[in-house]
């Protein structure tokens, strides 16, 4: 064997000595302090030796890959202090996740919130003291002696899981189990925020004992750490759950976990969506259909639920059947009923209610009916993730020919909907075939084909989802960033052969033989519920005119002129316009800042010298000073207010 290999750093090739660093192999090149190494497209520790050719680059603090690398070392360096300042507590695990990171102990008393500020201490402590962070790799034997003589149970567990060798991590004289990579020193950590504190069950499971759960964030600098907890704390003002209690558009109760009571006002923001969404399917061309919310099993059997998507549906026995086998395990629920979660197999009855030709396609279905899920108790999140959802959901049947016309159309419709409602930009993904699928890989590599060539012909852009697609089927996934600099996944077009091959569904070619229609499965709002909370935080609750559910409010000054407020209200609600009237004997301030909470955009304010002269005030809520004007001027300006096509 060689004693040495080539590696390949900027495109530029040369030969150093078999068994040299990361750091070593970037020399020059690795630009100021990186914390990590891509290594043949892994990212690795930069003290890890190279044993093969490779290509080699830097990972820098500020990149995504070097982000990544600081907060899950950051989890290690909580998890240290933890250990140091209460002894006996027992680590678990702790992973990276969006935005931030945590830990999962088992302590002899669960943590509070007012433990974390000496959490967060200590790790500056730690930090500042520049420990060294070796990665070590022992035979799993070795490793379960030295975790089980550290009492360190749940490791332990881990370890008789995984694969030898088993790679721990050292930083002074603690130790974790962990794959890495890390950043070589804990003086790369210095800027990180301990956030809050919350039980979890040990690997998800509520039979297992629980556990306190730390959760924390870090950036590679300061000023980006400042910013992320400004956006964290807008972010919590503008909470669709708080917002929502404020502006009394919805409530939840634990007598429906996971359904949203939909209050007056909250209803008429998601009918005028709904309204909105079914203006356009008359312009491109969607029949809208109801269909059952009770099938029997044999449906989802076929459609691919059963094995997929089971765990997640709500299920029922036959409550006629007289077997009792319907009350114990899968085959006999099988005999039963589910709730659907999903549009898209009843839509394939009502295709093949009739016989079609291909005059008749494209035909484009489209259904705002209630959808049930059985999520997790421990996921569900206001309405952003609820057991209880409508869809602007759509299944258009088409040709061969027509996929990508149709895709496009759908695209179409993407940007003209966000555009409406206020989101400036829209990104793009390609979910492409999942570990669980149903078809062939062949055939998901041609549709994956499709769907990214009916992007790119729209000039799309797109990035790779990889393993995310649905079951049945690849999709184009739709992202929009809201105000506070998030991402939110809405939209998603899915091409599917696999569902009509299961129904048996057909048409009459112009040949006069039996062919194939493709499904494509549609979505743009999404989640109605869902897409309401996200437009809630994304505008602070200051919607659009045509969608706010309060438009004008009148605030009279005096019992006085009572009457005369009562008489702009009616006059502007026969204008067709949402209007209340305040009449309480309460001061002008108070009555502002009420019509402020519940995000009025115009507040029309009726004193003694108004109802002279027969003028208003108007004030507005987007910051505007208030002026005056005849009712005239006031119902022409209402008039104004741009409205959705």
């Amino acid at each position: 064997m060689s004693s040495e290999i080539t590696v390949t750093v900027n495109g530029e090739s040369r030969r150093v000595a078999r068994g040299v660093t990361a750091r070593e192999a970037l020399g020059a090149n690795s630009g100021k302090d990186p914390v990590a190494a891509i290594v043949n497209g892994k990212v690795l520790d930069l003290s890890r030796r190279l044993e093969a050719d490779a290509t080699v680059a830097p990972v820098m603090a500020e990149s995504p890959e070097g982000i990544d690398t600081i907060r899950h070392s950051t989890a290690h360096l909580m998890a240290m202090a933890v250990q140091s300042l209460y002894p006996g507590t027992q680590v678990t695990i702790g992973p990276t996740i969006e935005d931030g990171f945590y830990y999962d102990f088992a302590p002899k008393t669960p943590f509070t919130l007012e433990d974390l500020p000496k959490i967060e201490a200590k790790m500056k402590e730690l930090a500042k003291a520049d420990l060294k962070i070796e990665r070590i790799e022992v035979p799993r034997e070795e490793a379960v002696k030295q975790f089980a003589a550290m009492g360190e149970d749940y490791k332990v567990q881990l370890i008789k899981e995984a694969e030898d060798p088993i790679s721990m991590y050292r930083q002074g004289d603690w130790m974790d189990l962990c794959r890495g990579p890390h950043v070589p020193s804990t003086r790369y950590l210095r800027a990180f925020k301990l956030l809050s504190v919350a039980g979890a069950y040990w690997r998800g499971d509520e039979h297992n004992p629980m556990l306190s759960r730390i959760y924390g964030t870090a950036f590679a600098t300061k000023e980006a750490l400042d910013e992320h907890l400004k956006l964290m704390e807008l972010a919590r003002q503008r909470d669709h759950r708080k917002l929502g209690r404020e502006m009394g558009l919805y409530m939840f109760d634990p007598i429906a976990p996971g359904q949203p009571f939909y209050l007056p006002k909250g209803l008429i923001i998601f009918n005028q969506l709904v309204d909105y969404v079914r203006r356009l399917y008359r312009r491109y061309g969607f029949d809208e259909v109801i269909t059952p919310q009770i099938f029997k099993n044999e449906m989802f059997h076929t459609s691919g639920h059963w094995d997929n998507f089971r765990e997640n549906m709500f299920l029922t026995p036959d409550p006629e059947s007289d077997d009792t086998t319907v009350e114990r395990g899968p085959e006999g629920w099988r005999k039963g009923y589910g709730v659907k979660p999903m549009n898209c197999p009843g839509h394939t009855f009502v295709y093949r209610a009739e016989k079609r030709s291909y005059r008749d396609l494209p035909l484009r279905f489209a259904e705002f009916s209630r959808l049930h899920r059985a999520e997790r108790s421990g996921v569900l999140h206001g309405l952003t993730r609820v057991r209880v959802m409508s869809q602007d959901d759509a299944h258009i049947f088409c040709t061969e020919s027509q996929i990508e016309d149709e895709v496009a159309m759908n695209l179409e419709m993407v940007r003209e909907i966000y555009t409406t409602l206020g989101f400036e930009r829209v990104e793009f993904k390609l979910a492409t075939m999942p570990d669980q699928h149903m078809g062939t890989e062949e055939q998901w590599r041609m549709t994956e084909g499709k769907l990214a060539n009916a992007m790119s012909r729209n000039e799309i852009a797109f990035e790779l989802n990889p393993k995310e697609g649905a079951f049945y089927g690849p999709k184009i996934e739709i992202y929009v960033p809201d105000a506070l600099k998030r991402k939110w996944q809405v939209a998603t077009i899915q091409l599917d052969y696999n569902m009509p091959q299961a129904f048996g569904l057909t048409y009459t070619s112009s040949a006069g033989i039996e062919e194939r229609p493709v499904m494509i499965h549609r979505a743009i709002l999404g989640s109605v519920e869902r897409f309401i909370g996200v437009l809630i935080e994304h505008t602070g609750g200051v919607l659009p005119f045509w969608l706010a559910p309060e438009q004008a409010r009148v605030l009279s000054l005096s019992e006085k002129v009572e009457g005369y407020a009562k008489e702009i209200a009616d006059l502007l609600k026969r204008e067709g316009f949402r209007v209340t009237a305040d009449l309480r004997g309460e001061k002008l301030g108070f009555k502002v800042r009420e019509a402020e909470l519940a995000k009025v955009p115009y507040m029309i304010v009726a004193g003694e010298r108004e109802a002279a002269e027969r003028t208003v005030s108007l004030r507005l809520l987007r910051g505007a000073k208030s002026q005056s004007m005849s009712l005239e001027q006031l119902v022409e300006t209402l008039r104004k207010e741009p409205l959705p096509a």
